[in-house]
């Protein structure tokens, strides 16, 4: 801290030279005068330091002691400065630098968002930049709270949001909101009905009644599993039909089913062809203003990739500044036909059959598979023939608006209506 302030200051660094230099030290000590350095040169020499403003000070003592004052070199921001006294392009050239280092440093030049997984990062920015927060706002004019309230009211995502403005950095911590689970319907009409055509290996109904037995055959749109039960009260209970009641069926139907899946490839495949006509256009962003140095901003070619590079220029490690240039480049093609391999493309409509397969199964196995591969001319046709045993109940409401009532004892239904005619009959 001593020395920054010395050179602030400005300091004078000169060598007395004398007879007896030592009679400058005891002229020093007697008049008060403060020495920041002295080193002993030779015998006859001294070098010394004192502050800038004192050098008469220290020729007049050096004179009183029979000694002269050689060398004098001036060091520290005065002297700095002094050299900008008649060139006043350079003098302005440094304040407004200066002015804006002092200024700048308030923007806000870089955003960074912490803490989330499945909302993105632009996402929060964009949102962020509605709520008045982005690239080249001004730091000090933020309202934190209000931006973070204002978050939280327009991100049903997020449960905790927290913006800190540290200089030319802005931090988003967010924290996401956790999908809450999923209630189980109970009080619909439903019934278990069969996805597709198979035989029953095995029917578990966990409500409702079951209207197959295993080892019958069902097609696809019968009612397995009825959602309409029938009351079995015991005849000490309740004498004739106790009725039926709407419940929301559920349960499990394993089934021997067969899969019939087709696709087709056409061997001549249009591939590109580049044409060698390439276009370039540039652009400047700075902090989110977009300037763009060509004209017309339409595509060039009626085929053409389209490719874009971004450069930003990052002074720092991970601290990038809101500049990026622009490079977009068209490439022009045209469409031809190539031949596929026969082979290849069998292989790969294999495949792409027996993802489907997987994908369209609920739950289960494969328990065969064929296929038969057919070519008419330039179209190749692979068919899959699988045999599996899988999950064919889907749960589908009853065309009913009824809601799924608690089961009524028809005795306790008995027992009301005797209390009725009781009550009925007394005075």
């Amino acid at each position: 801290m001593k020395e920054f302030l010395a050179w602030l200051t400005g300091t004078l660094t000169a060598n007395i030279t004398g007879a007896e230099p030592e009679n400058f030290l005891n002229i020093c000590a007697r008049s008060g005068f403060r020495l920041d350095r002295m080193v002993w040169v030779d015998p006859f020499t001294l070098e010394v330091r004192v502050p800038a403003r004192r050098g008469k000070e220290l020729h007049a003592l050096a004179s009183r002691a029979q000694c002269r004052v050689e060398g004098g070199i001036f060091r520290g921001l005065p002297c700095f400065l002094l050299r900008f006294r008649r060139r006043y392009a350079l003098l302005a050239g440094l304040v407004l630098t200066l002015a804006f280092c002092l200024v700048g440093a308030r923007f806000i030049l870089t955003v960074e968002v912490t803490g989330n997984e499945t909302v993105t990062d632009r996402e929060i920015i964009s949102q962020l930049r509605l709520c008045g927060v982005s690239q080249g706002t001004w730091g000090p004019g933020v309202n934190i709270r209000e931006v973070e309230n204002r978050m939280m009211l327009a991100m049903n995502e997020l449960t905790f949001c927290s913006l800190n403005v540290f200089g030319t950095r802005a931090e988003v911590i967010v924290r996401e909101r956790e999908p809450g689970p999923t209630l189980r319907d109970e009080v619909t009409p439903a019934d278990v009905v069969a996805a597709t055509d198979g035989v029953i290996t095995h029917i578990e109904p966990w409500n409702g009644d079951a209207m197959f037995q295993e080892g019958e055959a069902v097609l696809e749109g019968d009612v397995l599993i009825s959602g309409e039960m029938v009351m079995d009260l015991h005849p000490m209970v309740w004498e004739g039909e106790a009725g039926t009641r709407l419940v929301h069926a559920e349960g499990r139907v394993l089934a021997h089913t067969r899969r019939t899946l087709t696709a087709s490839l056409d061997l001549q495949a249009p591939v590109k062809a580049y044409t060698g006509e390439v276009s370039q256009r540039y652009a400047l962003s700075v902090w989110g203003r977009r300037m763009n140095f060509y004209q017309n901003s339409g595509i060039p070619y009626d085929r053409c990739d389209i490719i874009t590079r971004l450069k930003t220029w990052t002074p720092l490690k991970d601290r990038m500044l809101p500049i990026q240039w622009e490079k977009t480049t068209y490439r022009a093609y045209t469409l031809t036909t190539a031949p596929v391999d026969p082979a290849k493309a069998e292989t790969m409509l294999k495949a792409r059959l027996m993802e489907s397969l997987e994908g369209v199964m609920k739950e289960g196995e494969i328990l065969s598979a064929d296929y038969q591969t057919e070519r008419e001319g330039d179209v190749l046709t692979v068919t899959l023939l699988a045999q599996c045993s899988e999950e064919i109940g889907r749960t589908v409401p009853m065309d009913t608006d009824q809601r799924v009532q608690p089961p009524k004892s028809p005795l306790a239904q008995a027992i009301q209506e005797e209390e009725k005619n009781t009550k009925e009959q007394s005075p």
